[in-house]
């Protein structure tokens, strides 16, 4: 047995944070390395980088547990070659990139950002007994319907509730408001919700920060902290975006992006424990998170500020409520760890 391996043994959760910074973090280096002045190669670049949590997961699950399961391979080719086909359209097209069909550098990225997603997601049916214990629950749909309901609603809600409170309290007319929620094109809206479900995020992280991390610091500590050591890496594991000009570099930005990450971490650690453990849920909330300040009108003036306190607010419901500073069994069975 090689010495590394009995150390990702020994500390999974330390290991695990090392993988997945060293992976993104050596994608989203290339824009220092080799100049990328096409924005659709930048966002490109960063959606690639961002499985760095999910590949590093995967990889570390297979490690601590790699007995095999009688999964025929064809089967899992098969359904590979299914969804990438699936995914490689929203990968193309998505508005956001703006690359050009006739680049083949272009293409080849999209190539490999809808065969990562598709790979992640057949990691459901994956051969190995670690591996499928870490996704199982992302193909599990039969959640309770509040869930589904929480995870899709709860952010938009908040956000349009952020404005219409604004509105109200500055006294502004809401026609402006109310044309830009009009012009809202349902079709398109759902569209950009599964490309961003698909190939913008939720798929790239929530294997790792919640599928794995999350369960394992439960194990060690209570929901608050474990979301608070968590919520760390989870904001740390974005800083190079500044660097490299994907994000616009502001000093207060970044120092905002670790007061307020709290509120938010909290939230997501207990719909983790309520829909105990559901990947699904929590990818479908993350990318509800993702999408719906697009979807959505503009905020108003005030709306963001006012948004940070519902959310503040509603964090210290489900604290109080979920009595959150005591220590809790982890709902995975292989979320255990001798860290």
């Amino acid at each position: 047995m090689y010495p590394y391996i009995e150390n990702i043994k020994k500390h999974p959760i330390t290991a695990f944070f090392l993988i997945a910074f060293a992976i993104s973090w050596i994608i989203w280096s290339i824009p220092l390395v080799i100049p990328l002045n096409t924005p659709a190669y930048m966002m490109l670049i960063c959606v690639i980088g961002a499985f760095g949590p999910a590949l590093s997961a995967v990889l570390i699950a297979k490690l601590l547990k790699p007995a095999q399961i009688a999964v025929p391979r064809w089967k899992n080719i098969l359904r590979f070659a299914v969804l990438f086909c699936i995914i490689l359209p929203f990968a193309l097209f998505w508005p956001m990139l703006n690359g050009s069909l006739a680049d083949p550098v272009f293409l080849l990225l999209c190539s490999i950002l809808a065969a990562l997603s598709a790979f992640v997601i057949t990691r459901i049916f994956s051969r190995t007994v670690g591996v499928q214990d870490l996704m199982r629950s992302l193909g599990q749909w039969r959640v309770k319907p509040v869930w589904y309901l929480f995870a899709l609603a709860v952010w938009p809600l908040l956000l349009i509730l952020s404005s219409v409170i604004d509105l109200l309290y500055s006294g502004q007319s809401f026609s402006t408001y109310i044309s830009g929620m009009e012009s809202i094109r349902p079709l398109s809206a759902v569209i950009l919700f599964f490309t961003i479900l698909l190939i913008g995020g939720p798929l790239q992280e929530e294997p790792g920060w919640r599928g794995f991390a999350l369960p394992r610091l439960q194990f060690l500590f209570n929901p608050i902290v474990a979301s608070i050591i968590l919520g760390f890496f989870w904001q740390f594991w974005h800083v190079p975006l500044y660097f490299t000009g994907f994000y616009p570099f502001d000093m207060a930005d970044i120092i905002a992006r670790f007061v307020w990450f709290l509120p938010g971490v909290l939230i997501v650690t207990w719909l983790y424990n309520r829909s105990r453990g559901s990947l699904l849920i929590l990818v479908l909330f993350h990318a509800s998170i993702d999408a719906f300040p697009q979807i959505l009108p503009a905020q108003t003036a005030n709306a963001g500020n006012i948004f940070n306190v519902l959310l503040l607010i509603l964090a210290v419901i489900f604290v109080f409520t979920d009595k959150m500073w005591k220590k809790r069994t982890p709902v995975p069975d292989n979320s255990q760890s001798k860290e």
